[in-house]
């Protein structure tokens, strides 16, 4: 019993979660709590959600411990430990074909907009959780994206090679464009004006249907040529997709962790001192909306390629609020979060219609809230501070009053807050 009062549930909340949530899971069928009403059918599911992330908190707990050795021996373990990480994700998707069967609810058409969606999330990453800027029009940028392949194949009978190099260039310019006004609004009032656009494009869609197809959108089906794997065209777009996502997140990650991603930062916590170092502060919220929005249309490109076919319901405004809630899911405030932001956005409205067809978007709300709640910096981030929690040392015991206690609180990728408060004292 004295462990048990003395155990610290706040940091190691994911312990005894796993029993529990996992005893519920087990007993949701033979105690028949579906028959429960209203939230009966959502018992085992939810709980199978939290074993599931109690899971994954161990997990890291664990692979941190046994990791010790090697990443005590100094920077270049850990960066060699980093670069295996990497490797193993890029292995994932790279023999995906072989076992996308096995994986509920996927397919290859799936799992490519599922990476199209990740380049989507990170572009919102770098605008949003880097610069500060909240944006609810990435859609509008992915329909950009969609109509230069649609409208440069149906007027000018352009190689989709072609308009996968135009889309992002359009898009990006008219990102940076929108910057403009844009830089006159901050918060709720930026994300309304941002939100404007994609609540537009679906109409400027129809009514220019000279170029865009109206209502009829433009079919593409059978007629975009390619130069290999004809027999298997889910593989050929797999695989192009996966590569630009490759390079897309290269390019993030040096963004990310080069002089223009620091000016973000510093914009994004200190804009008066961000100016009064130096930093061109409208240039850079400019660059971001023109990044993130060349990274969306190119998405939007590929989308096109893919299903080939474009029509403004595609391009619905509650798009651009989906690749919010990916960013938010996976981490908006990492490069790494949008994989899981964008399996997030693509798997999950399946498996909420598994559970409850009459409300899935109730069950994604619930997720999302959930999410929110336990995890603040999301998915990502919630591994980060998981990871650091490890290496710092697991404390199962409540510290005693008067002892000093490091914390360590995860603030964006590679960076870091470390607060030491007095249990009992003054911090």
């Amino acid at each position: 019993m004295e462990f048990v009062r003395s155990f610290d549930y706040r940091r190691n909340w994911f312990i005894p979660l796993l029993p529990i949530a996992g005893a519920i899971w087990l007993l949701a069928e033979p105690l028949s709590f579906e028959s429960i009403p209203a939230v009966g059918d959502l018992i085992g599911p939810f709980a199978g959600m939290a074993a599931l992330l109690a899971l994954l908190a161990i997990g890291t707990v664990a692979l941190a411990y046994a990791l010790r050795p090697v990443l005590d021996r100094g920077p270049a373990a850990e960066r060699a430990v980093r670069w295996v990480g990497i490797g193993l994700i890029i292995a994932f998707f790279a023999f995906m074909p072989l076992y996308v069967e096995q994986i509920p609810h996927a397919s290859m058409l799936k799992m490519t907009v599922a990476v199209q969606f990740m380049i989507v999330i990170v572009g919102i990453n770098l605008l949003t959780g880097f610069g500060g800027q909240i944006s609810l029009g990435q859609g509008a940028f992915f329909a950009i994206g969609g109509y230069t392949l649609a409208i440069g194949f149906r007027e000018w009978e352009l190689p989709w090679g072609w308009s996968l190099l135009l889309a992002p260039l359009i898009a990006g310019v008219l990102g940076f464009l929108i910057g403009v006004p844009a830089l006159r609004f901050k918060g709720p009032y930026l994300a309304l004006a941002t939100l404007s656009l994609a609540v537009t494009i679906t109409p400027l869609a129809k009514k220019f249907e000279e170029y865009t197809g109206g209502v009829q959108g433009v079919v593409m089906f059978g007629r975009l040529g390619v130069p290999f794997w004809k027999d298997h065209l889910d593989y050929f777009f797999y695989y192009t997709t996966a590569i630009l996502a490759l390079l897309v997140f290269i390019l993030a990650t040096n963004i990310r962790r080069g002089r223009f991603g620091r000016a973000l930062v510093a914009i994004r916590d200190n804009e008066t001192a961000a100016s009064a170092m130096g930093v061109n502060v409208a240039l850079y919220k400019m660059t971001a909306f023109g990044i993130a929005g060349a990274f969306a249309g190119l998405a939007g490109a590929l989308n096109g390629v893919v299903i080939q076919f474009v029509s403004p319901d595609q391009y619905q405004a509650l798009l651009s609020i989906r690749f919010l809630v990916g960013a938010v899911i996976g981490g908006i405030g990492t490069i790494n979060g949008a994989i899981i932001g964008g399996l997030f956005q693509q798997f999950v409205p399946d498996v909420t219609v598994s559970i409850n067809k009459s409300a899935p978007d109730a069950i994604q709300a619930i997720i999302l809230i959930v999410v929110m709640y336990v995890m603040r910096h999301g998915v990502a981030g919630f591994l980060q501070e998981t990871w650091r929690y490890a290496r710092s040392g697991l404390r199962l015991r409540k510290p005693e009053a008067g002892t000093a206690v490091v914390e360590t609180v995860v603030v964006v990728e590679r960076e870091e807050v470390v607060i030491v408060r007095r249990e009992g004292g003054d911090a």
